[in-house]
């Protein structure tokens, strides 16, 4: 049996090599990605490996693809991110982010659950059957990628635009999850995320009439944008975990660091997670409207520029079996009910689902992806291996 011990020796070293997204102030993947790379490659040479590097700001974004190709008519790829988002305040850890902690069942560290779960539960099921290939129904390939916490543009988008899959080609993202494992999901909304900049007139603060306030103008239309989707938008859709659109504002670019100027601009930015029953279009269209009147009541000039935008994505018909199967493995080792869900979108699923390509996304996690103190149950991560390798025994 494949060497847990060895595993969670891989991943505490993994935790350990800081791969923060560069859009949160990180040095990227490269790291993590040679590392991974060198272990797993002397694993066997049955192993097919390719790589896809993108470059980013001068910063190289390495995806790699592992292939255990035993002639099977169907290959199961297995996709997580290596990158992660960064520590934030580091006065809420108890333990460094970045220096794998265990305690009891949990490993601690940043990008311990999102996602270097899912990477050490997909690569232990390849070791798995590196070591017992007689039982592999299927063949198995690992993909780990860059960007996920940046929109994928170098990461699964940039692999889907240099590399063929086929429909013979099926995927499971082990990026989301409850903490049961009760739920596969087979759908995603459509996502956009959109940066708002209102242009007025920097003045000094004693002379307000001098200028036109783009921080007070930002407030006003950020929350007539926010009143107006929530309004216009405003559909449920039970088989998501959320069942209703969300437009959520988030992110502020000040336009002065001083507190005695008027700032002539401001930027700040809209999380937007919309249900299959509209389009992204459709909801920019209506922000569109909505700052194109704002600007012509205000004299202020607003410009809009998407920064991520992805459309809904669900499998094609012929998935329903891939999933079904999938959910008896689930069934099976946990004994629990299993349901099908969508959720608000933002994994390299859709990706896949978008190509005409079926997917599934699925983990049992503790959901603290993105917390200070973000941790992972090691005995979720060789418990979602056991699904997987169960899964890859019965023929596709």
């Amino acid at each position: 049996m494949t060497d847990k011990k060895y595993f969670v020796d891989l991943y505490s070293e993994m935790i350990e090599i800081n791969s923060v997204n560069p859009s949160g102030g990180g040095r990227g993947e490269e790291k993590r990605a040679e590392f991974l790379k060198k272990k797993i490659l002397g694993w066997s040479k049955e192993i097919k490996f390719e790589e896809y590097v993108a470059v980013s700001d001068g910063i190289k974004r390495p995806n790699l693809l592992f292939l255990l190709d035993k002639g099977k008519k169907k290959t199961v790829w297995f996709v997580a991110h290596m990158d992660t988002v960064a520590e934030g305040d580091l006065t809420l850890w108890k333990y460094p982010p970045f220096k794998a902690t265990i305690e009891g069942d949990k490993i601690y560290g940043r990008g311990t659950c999102d996602n270097g779960q899912g990477g050490i539960s997909s690569l232990f099921a390849l070791r798995y059957f590196l070591e017992n290939p007689n039982e592999l129904q299927n063949n198995i390939g690992v993909i780990l990628v860059s960007d996920e916490e940046a929109g994928s543009k170098y990461g699964i988008d940039y692999v889907l635009k240099n590399r063929n899959f086929t429909k013979d080609d099926k995927f499971i993202v082990p990026d989301f999850g409850t903490p049961t494992g009760d739920s596969v999901e087979v759908a995603e909304k459509g996502m956009m995320w959109l940066k708002i900049t209102v242009v007025g007139q920097q003045c000094h603060a004693s002379t307000p009439d001098a200028g036109k306030n783009a921080h007070r103008l930002a407030r006003e239309l950020e929350m007539r944008i926010d009143r107006n989707l929530h309004s216009k938008f405003n559909a449920t859709d039970n088989e998501f975990t959320v069942p209703v659109s969300t437009f959520e504002p988030t992110k502020v670019e000040p336009g002065t660091t001083s507190i005695n100027i008027i700032p002539g601009k401001e930027s700040f930015y809209f999380d937007m997670r919309i249900l299959p029953k509209y389009t992204v279009d459709e909801v920019f269209t209506e922000v569109k409207r909505t700052t194109d009147q704002f600007s012509k009541e205000t004299g202020v000039g607003v410009l809009l520029e998407p920064v991520n935008k992805a459309n809904p994505s669900s499998n094609t018909p012929e998935g329903g079996e891939f999933v079904q199967k999938f959910i008896e493995s689930v069934k099976k080792l946990r004994g629990i009910d299993v349901k099908r869900v969508g959720i608000g979108g933002g994994t390299c699923g859709a990706f896949f689902r978008n190509k005409g390509l079926d997917t599934i996304v699925w983990g049992t996690l503790d959901e603290t992806e993105h917390m200070p103190n973000e941790y992972a149950k090691l005995s979720n991560v060789f418990g979602d291996a056991e699904v997987f390798i169960d899964f890859l025994k019965s023929k596709l």
